[in-house]
């Protein structure tokens, strides 16, 4: 007779999530991608000069790395990049290979000041469509999170389907800066700021990024 060495209930295994099995036609390309890689393009003109340039990128897979799948290029006025800097509104236009566009991110101008988000109409929205002019999801500034931010995703009816949530304290010098994706709770993905821990990091001349899912 052979010994008993396990007990009911030791091992406890993670919830297996659904798969996504509804994506817009452009995107069809996630569904089997696990990791991505994102390169943001900067110019030392941009470092050093000060000077907002459209934000530029490029979406590999993580696997792969060989060709971009798709390129993300913002569109936005001058004189608002210079003087709203990161508070700015814009149109970031996701293309794929052949130059289509399948993905568009708006976000509108809203009030940046930290004092009256509470009150007025500032809570910074991105809204999401794929293909452009069909509205899928919303991320949206949780206003339950006073002094750490948070962020939700709702869909077209307006239900929730993730948070995102960041830590307190980011120190973006000399290391990678994590963020999670929850969905009920249970993480289902992970953004990653990557440190290359060389002077590139902080003069800002390179910023990778990496999105890890778990489905």
């Amino acid at each position: 007779m052979n010994a008993v060495t396990t007990q009911p209930g030791d091992e406890k295994q993670l919830p297996q999530l659904p798969p996504i099995t509804e994506l817009p036609p452009g995107l069809k390309e996630l569904q089997n991608i696990t990791e991505i890689k994102i390169h943001q393009h900067l110019d030392s003109t941009e470092v050093f000069c000060c000077w907002q340039r459209p934000a530029r990128y490029s979406l590999y897979d993580g696997t792969k790395e060989e060709e971009h799948f798709l390129y993300a290029q913002e569109v936005s006025e001058c004189y608002v990049r210079q003087c709203l800097g990161a508070n700015r509104g814009f149109v970031m236009k996701l293309s794929n290979a052949d130059q289509q566009e399948v993905l568009r991110l708006q976000r509108p101008l809203r009030c940046p000041c930290g004092v009256c988000w509470w009150w007025c109409c500032c809570i910074q929205e991105l809204n999401i469509e794929s293909p452009p002019g069909t509205h899928i999801a919303t991320i949206s500034e949780d206003r339950s999170f006073c002094c750490c931010p948070g962020y939700y995703i709702t869909s077209e009816d307006d239900r929730i389907l993730f948070r995102i949530s960041f830590s307190c304290f980011l120190c973006k010098l000399c290391a990678s800066v994590s963020i999670q994706i929850t969905e009920r709770g249970e993480p289902v993905a992970e953004i990653t700021k990557n440190c290359s821990g060389n002077c590139k990091d902080f003069c800002g001349t390179e910023n990778e990024y990496t999105i890890k899912c778990r489905y």
